[in-house]
């Protein structure tokens, strides 16, 4: 058998006879790890600036009791601290975004050599919750639904669906009118971010090691590297221990090593 395939014909018929060939997959994995290695150096720097601004805003409130409006030097202040929390929260949303990809990715890897051509390719355009569905229910004695890996996959595909279609994930998409031109009680902040990243990137974690565990195929039932540094990376960010009220626009954190 060739170890290179240039027509589907000439792929085995039983996926437990592959690979080879090789999955080949759009590279996402290493969009997310690059996502949380540029986030965890972002934060880094929180631990300087935070308090450095902080004590200057003291500062200024101590001689301007009443915030001036549109007043420069408060803005001249602020600025670098904004722009670090801005970078921040694209990093996250970064991270979970590739992550919601990387997990249908997945799916698709483990159907395919797991299940029949003829399964596979039936669920292809099925929505990735009801591709897991399909996938844990034929390799094992369960549906899957109501557990930690399927709730995971739900929400990551949520999540996916609303910021690729545009719309603002902290809102729920009733509609176009209710997404983006009703206010929220709380706008995204730096604390509510990172939290939400955490959240989802874990979730993805279990993900990918449920569908590591009920593989058949030695080749999906690998231990995954990628999934050991993207543990690592998240290992960091929760050192970081964020404590707020309202919105979390005005928060403290501690850093615990």
């Amino acid at each position: 058998m060739p170890t290179e395939f240039t027509t589907v014909d000439q792929l085995p018929e039983d996926p437990l006879q592959m690979p080879p060939p090789y999955w080949r997959s759009s590279g996402v994995i290493f969009q997310i790890t690059s996502a949380l290695e540029d986030l965890c150096k972002r934060l880094r720097a929180l631990r300087e600036i935070h308090p450095r601004i902080e004590n200057l805003l003291s500062e200024y409130f101590a001689r301007n009791p009443k915030l001036p409006e549109n007043d420069e030097e408060f803005g001249e202040i602020s600025e670098p601290l904004w722009e670090l929390e801005s970078n921040i929260k694209l990093k996250c949303e970064l991270a979970v975004f590739m992550a919601a990809i990387e997990s249908e990715d997945l799916i698709n890897k483990v159907s395919v050599y797991n299940l029949h051509k003829d399964i596979s390719e039936s669920i292809e355009r099925l929505s990735p919750p009801e591709k897991f569905l399909v996938v844990t229910t034929s390799l094992t004695e369960s549906t899957g639904k109501s557990t930690r890996p399927y709730e995971a996959i739900k929400k990551l595909t949520t999540w996916r669906n609303a910021y690729a279609h545009g719309h603002c994930t902290d809102r729920p998409t009733k509609s176009l009118r209710h997404n983006h031109l009703i206010s929220p009680n709380e706008y995204p902040s730096v604390p509510t971010e990172v939290q939400n990243m955490v959240c989802l990137l874990d979730g993805y974690l279990v993900l990918s090691r449920h569908l590591r565990s009920i593989s058949r195929n030695e080749y999906t039932k690998s231990e995954s590297f990628h999934d050991s540094e993207i543990e690592e990376y998240l290992s960091q960010v929760k050192r970081y221990k964020f404590s707020y009220k309202g919105n979390g626009e005005i928060y403290e954190f501690e850093y615990t090593s």
